[in-house]
């Protein structure tokens, strides 16, 4: 039983860590809000993250799966944007969101 017990203990522990790798980080989320404040010449703290991220995210050189592309919202009066963004919160790319 006491075998059991540890292997159930071990797949919960990696569901969690999955479940938080499909979740854009902090550090993820504020780089792209700093970089779509500066695309649109707003002052800090306009733009807002929507919720919408796609996870796994491919682009070139290593660990090309692991990016997270995000919605920006302009905060109004700007452009809207998607954001693609490294594990380590670097922006790879940022372009206004197709209609």
């Amino acid at each position: 039983m006491k075998h059991l017990s540890i292997a159930m203990l071990a797949l919960s522990l990696s569901a969690g860590a999955a479940l938080a790798a499909d979740a854009p980080s902090k550090a993820q989320i504020d780089a792209c809000l700093r970089h779509a404040d500066a695309y649109n010449s707003a002052a800090p703290g306009t733009a807002k993250f929507n919720g919408a991220a796609t996870a796994n995210v491919a682009w070139m050189g290593p660990g090309a799966g692991d990016n997270f592309r995000l919605q920006i919202d302009s905060g109004g009066g700007g452009t809207d944007l998607s954001c693609t963004v490294s594990p380590d919160g670097r922006r790879i790319s940022l372009e206004p969101l197709n209609g």
